[in-house]
């Protein structure tokens, strides 16, 4: 028996102070992961502390057929997934004056040389997101960012690969379209402040 598995017997046998252990081995795992779905780094914790909650009291449930890294990552991307959608029930529009200016003027720029920040790239990225409901948000995710497989993918939400591929080509032509209105929100803005 592996390390992790011997850890693993020693807290389910009463020995609960050791699931500190658990954490400190998967924390890095963890953020990383709700990284990609919350930046903001008090929710992000409270994200992580969600994740390891659950974990402990879902701990009979792990059993050990597959590595205890892969369970506790589906937690954590279920557990951003549920945030996903309280957010998305909560949020209010960003509007394009929230963005800053030099995302307006990559926009607005006919110039392929402007190369816009990659602070700016997100922020337009995660408006476009907002188009998506919370689970195209993961499955885009996981697919683009993670390089996880459909299958992973399917396992992690509880759904079927075609069900996986279909939502990841319309969460992708979805996106594509909401980045074109942000495009051409830009080209109007940047045409009325020319006839200023």
């Amino acid at each position: 028996m592996n390390d992790e598995g011997e850890l693993l017997q020693r807290i389910r046998a009463g020995a609960m102070d050791e699931f500190a252990e658990l954490v400190q081995r998967h924390q890095a795992r963890v953020f990383a992961i709700l990284y990609r779905y919350e930046r903001d780094p008090q929710r992000m914790e409270d994200l992580a502390q969600e994740t390891f909650l659950k974990a402990w009291r879902a701990l009979d449930q792990f059993d050990a057929r597959a590595p205890f890294e892969h369970w506790i990552s589906r937690i954590a991307v279920r557990t951003a997934l549920d945030h996903l959608r309280k957010e998305k029930r909560h949020q209010g529009t960003v509007g394009f004056d929230e963005l800053g200016e030099d995302a307006l003027d990559w926009l607005r720029s006919p110039d392929e040389k402007n190369v816009l920040e990659a602070r700016s790239a997100a922020e337009l990225l995660q408006l476009a997101l907002q188009a998506l409901s919370p689970t195209d948000r993961v499955i885009l995710t996981q697919l683009e960012l993670e390089n996880r497989s459909i299958k992973e993918i399917a396992a992690t939400l509880n759904i079927s690969s075609i069900a996986v591929r279909v939502r990841g080509v319309r969460a992708r032509a979805r996106l594509k379209q909401a980045l074109a209105k942000i495009s051409q929100v830009g080209a109007a803005d940047k045409h009325r402040r020319t006839k200023k």
